[in-house]
């Protein structure tokens, strides 16, 4: 029993692990992240004050004890590398994730050249701890496949780098190699452990925050988004706009054709309030067969059409033709900045007042939208 238990839960485990391997970077939304919270700026001057202090230790630390003209002229070459990425990340915008990775290779191939023209222990320990902090940054900004490929690089490069101090010294190569190489190994391999971790603890908190089926906010979700909505307000907006959508007649659906096709009408749903609405918007999940949108807008520009389009998006031609029901209600962005302000009971208290709107929407036949 208690094997069948434990085969279980390996075979848990390792689907586990490869939906981790498998799934896209998503590198933009990892970027958008500390973007949102308004701490981009500051990671970026940390890690470009990071990169460029490698650069400077490389010219006057590193570059002063290497021998021949052609180390010196690699030492130089990385450190000044170092000192132009870093002055990148410092002054110019966030890079892409093509540039991201760009970094991270160049520093890599300039970390082993520096370490193997200079096979010292000074440059073997520069060199282990440079090839770390490039595993840190990548366990935050790139996936298992990019970090993996960087920890067998710094382990093919401490090889070679082992190789060449056993040749100077009185250790018999091949031994005092693999001996290098099994001590370094749990250290290299180890960010992807912890790459793991971080990955499944953003999977538990995106999906405490998220609707299953239709990949919406859910209640929760919305609740911890509105602050980010309204952290983010474009300077001509001056409202702050609810709107409920609830199916007509759903249970009908339900009910003649199954659940099963009950799921794909809400998916479909789901897909077609986010195509009618900006992207900006938050569009949540809230019930059954209830969606709710909060979004900014002009007072000025606040028309039925707009609201209208959701629900024609949502009426327009497809097996199992819905209709719904829209309640609509706003509310001026300057109250949520007034002193002792609630903006998750504000959002609750137009929730209501949309839904209410909607219930008459209803009582007028549905397919109706009501302000």
């Amino acid at each position: 029993m208690r094997l069948l238990v434990y085969s279980k839960s390996v075979e848990a485990f390792n689907g586990f692990v490869r939906q981790w391997w498998r799934e896209p970077v998503d590198y933009t939304a990892q970027v958008e992240y500390f973007g949102k919270r308004s701490m981009a700026r500051a990671i970026q001057t940390l890690i470009g004050l990071g990169t460029c202090m490698h650069g400077i230790v490389t010219l006057t630390v590193i570059l002063p004890f290497v021998g021949t003209l052609a180390s010196q002229v690699v030492v130089a070459l990385f450190g000044l590398l170092q000192i132009g990425w870093g002055s990148s990340w410092c002054f110019l915008p966030w890079p892409s994730r093509a540039k991201s990775l760009a970094f991270a290779a160049s520093a890599d191939i300039g970390i082993a050249a520096m370490m193997q023209v200079d096979a010292s222990w000074l440059a073997g320990l520069f060199g282990f701890n440079a090839f770390a902090m490039i595993s840190v940054y990548l366990m935050f900004f790139d996936g298992p496949k990019v970090l993996a490929g960087h920890a067998f690089w710094t382990l093919l490069s401490s090889a070679v780098f082992a190789m060449q101090i056993s040749e100077s010294t009185a250790f018999a190569t091949v031994s005092f190699t693999l001996s290098a190489v099994a001590a370094i190994t749990p250290l290299v391999f180890s960010p992807l452990g912890v790459q793991l971790g971080i990955w499944a603890m953003r999977k538990d908190a995106h999906e405490s925050v998220t609707d299953p089926l239709t990949g919406l906010l859910n209640r929760r979700g919305l609740s911890l988004h509105v602050e980010d909505l309204l952290r983010d307000t474009p300077p001509a907006c001056t409202e702050v706009v609810v709107v409920v959508v609830d199916l007509d007649r759903f249970k009908d659906v339900n009910d003649t054709f199954g659940h099963l096709v009950g799921d794909e009408v809400l998916i479909r749903s789901a897909r077609r309030i986010k195509s009618a609405v900006r992207g900006s918007a938050l569009v949540a999940r809230v019930g059954g067969e209830e969606f709710v949108v909060v979004d900014l807008a002009d007072r000025g520009v606040e028309d039925r059409w707009d609201f209208d389009r959701i629900r024609e998006a949502i009426a327009a031609p497809a097996p199992h033709e819905i209709t719904a029901s829209v309640g609509v209600t706003s509310i001026s962005l300057a109250t949520f900045a007034e002193p002792g302000a609630n903006c998750v009971a504000l959002i609750d208290g137009c929730i209501a007042s949309a839904d209410r709107a909607m219930f008459d929407a209803k009582r007028n036949g549905g397919n109706t939208t009501i302000m």
